[in-house]
C-alpha cells in the first residue's frame, strides 16, 4: 500500500471515518485525466480488497463527495483538479473467504455484594456480530500508538502502559476516543443486548451460591438474546474469564445445557461452542465491556452521556426485574 493512500486513511481517521478509513487497507490506485481543458480534471481509481467493492460502489452522495473534497485538498497523486473517483476490484488479492457464524461477546457489570454495599444492578451485555470485524486494525493500532507516544514524554510526564482498552480503567481522552471508534460502526454492522437485574429485587434463595447465580443468568440471558436475534445460524459465544472463579467446569458445564436445551426445544439445527478470554486477547471483549459501562452508568448512575454514542445499536435492554415490588433489602 502506497504511503499517499496511508496519508488518505489518516485523514479520513481525523475527520471520524474510521469505517471508510478501514476499508482503504491493500489498496492500490491510478489516476486519469478525463478533461485536458483548462488544466485538465482528473479522476482517481482505486482498486479495492474484493469484500468492500460493493460497498464502495454503493457509496452515498454525501460520502463520495467527502472522499473527492479530500483527494483534491490533499492534491493526492500529484494531480490537477480532482472531481471524480472510481472503484474496482484489486485482482492480486485473494478474496477472504467466511464462514456464515455468529459471533455473541458477552462482558458483565455489578458486583455480587447482595448488600447496601454493593452495586445497585447487576447486568450482562453482548455484542453479536459477524465476520470481517471492522475496525479491529484501528482500534489495535491506537493502542499501539499510545505506547509509541511515551517514547515523547518529557521526562515527568506519565506514561501510559497499556495492555488492553477497560472503560473504568481508562484515562479520560483514551476513553472519549474509543467511543468515538465504537460509535464509527455502521448501524446495521453490531447488535447490543442487555440483561439487568436490580439486585435488591432479587430473591436471596437465588444468590446464596454466586457460582450458581452467575451461571444460570448467564444462561437464561444467551436463550432471551437467541430467541431475539431468531437464531437461525452456527454461533460463537466469547465471554472475558469467568467473574466467578468457584466450580468453572460446573458452570460452563450449566450454560451449555442450557444452550442445548433451548436450541433442542425450539427445534434449531444449528452448531455452537463457547469459550472464556482474557479481554486483552479479544479487541470485540475490550469493545463489549466499553458498550457495558455505557449501560451500566445509565442504570446505576443515570450518566447517559456515553449511553448516547452506542444507543443506536442497542437491540434491547431487558430490566427482569422492573415489574417486581418487592425488595430485600
Amino acid at each position: 500500500m502506497s504511503k499517499e493512500i496511508r496519508k488518505f486513511q489518516e485523514i479520513l481517521k481525523q475527520n471520524g471515518k474510521f469505517d471508510l478509513a478501514y476499508k482503504f487497507d491493500k489498496a492500490e490506485y491510478e489516476t486519469s485525466c478525463y478533461d485536458n481543458w483548462n488544466g485538465g480534471l482528473w479522476r482517481v481509481i482505486f482498486f479495492v480488497d474484493p469484500k468492500y467493492f460493493i460497498e464502495f460502489s454503493e457509496l452515498g452522495d454525501e460520502d463520495r463527495g467527502l472522499l473527492i473534497k479530500l483527494l483534491d485538498a490533499m492534491c493526492f497523486g500529484d494531480c490537477g483538479e480532482i472531481t471524480d473517483i472510481e472503484f474496482k476490484i484489486n485482482k492480486n488479492l485473494i478474496a477472504e473467504t467466511f464462514e456464515d457464524v455468529l459471533y455473541i461477546f458477552v462482558d458483565e457489570s455489578g458486583d455480587v455484594d447482595f448488600s447496601q454495599k454493593g452495586s445497585k444492578h447487576y447486568m450482562f451485555s453482548f455484542l453479536v456480530k459477524k465476520r470481517p470485524f471492522k475496525l479491529h486494525e484501528t482500534i489495535a493500532s491506537y493502542r499501539y500508538a499510545l505506547l509509541e507516544r511515551n517514547l515523547k514524554l518529557e521526562k515527568n510526564e506519565k506514561r501510559l502502559d497499556i495492555e488492553r482498552f477497560h472503560a473504568c480503567e481508562d484515562n479520560s481522552f483514551v476513553r472519549e476516543r474509543i467511543f468515538d471508534l465504537i460509535s464509527s460502526f455502521e448501524k446495521e454492522a453490531i447488535k447490543i443486548y442487555s440483561y439487568i437485574l436490580e439486585k435488591p429485587k432479587v430473591n436471596p434463595e437465588k444468590t446464596s451460591d454466586k457460582a450458581s447465580f452467575y451461571s444460570e443468568n448467564l444462561k437464561y440471558a444467551i436463550t432471551r438474546l437467541l430467541d431475539k436475534i431468531g437464531i437461525d445460524k452456527d454461533f460463537i459465544i466469547i465471554t472475558d474469564n469467568l467473574a466467578v472463579k468457584k466450580d468453572k467446569n460446573k458452570q460452563i458445564g450449566a450454560i451449555k445445557s442450557g444452550i442445548k436445551e433451548y436450541l433442542r426445544s425450539n427445534k434449531i439445527n444449528v452448531r455452537y461452542d463457547i469459550f472464556h478470554h482474557s479481554s486483552a486477547s479479544s479487541v470485540n471483549l475490550q469493545i463489549v465491556d466499553y458498550i457495558n459501562w455505557a449501560i451500566f452508568r445509565k442504570y446505576e448512575k443515570g450518566d447517559t452521556r456515553f449511553y448516547e454514542k452506542i444507543s443506536k445499536y442497542i437491540l434491547d435492554e431487558e430490566d427482569m426485574t422492573k415489574d417486581r415490588d418487592k425488595r430485600y433489602y
